[in-house]
């Protein structure tokens, strides 16, 4: 007998809330910056899928973050960032870190553009 672990058995077929689940998962590895050979390893590992289906499974992932970011409002986007630059910019300063409360300063003036370099 082998002391290797046992290989994920290939299915041929997944139900529509798995491959839903399975596109959640490849998302979030792209978003921690996993690189596609790394998902097709661990998507063979947990679900036995083919490269080629992995190679979907990131695809899918990847047209759901564009119709996201596509569907959100310029406007709505800006305030949500200077919503949590303001709340960086308040933790800095109740930790004294100002370069850091600084920093988030600038950011909302950035997205503002209210950088007093356009003078």
């Amino acid at each position: 007998m082998s002391d290797a672990a046992p290989s994920v058995k290939k299915r041929n077929a997944f139900t529509a809330v798995e491959i839903v689940a399975q596109i959640d998962q490849v998302r979030d590895w792209l978003v921690a910056g996993e690189r596609p050979n790394a998902i097709r390893r661990l998507s063979a590992e947990l679900w036995g899928l083919s490269t080629r289906t992995a190679e979907q499974r990131m695809h899918d992932a990847r047209t759901a973050m564009v119709r996201d970011i596509t569907g959100i409002d310029r406007q709505q986007f800006a305030a949500q960032l200077i919503e949590a630059a303001s709340e960086i910019q308040k933790a800095a300063q109740d930790t004294r870190q100002l370069s850091n409360a600084l920093g988030a300063l600038r950011l909302q003036s950035e997205i503002l553009g209210i950088t007093g370099r356009n003078a």
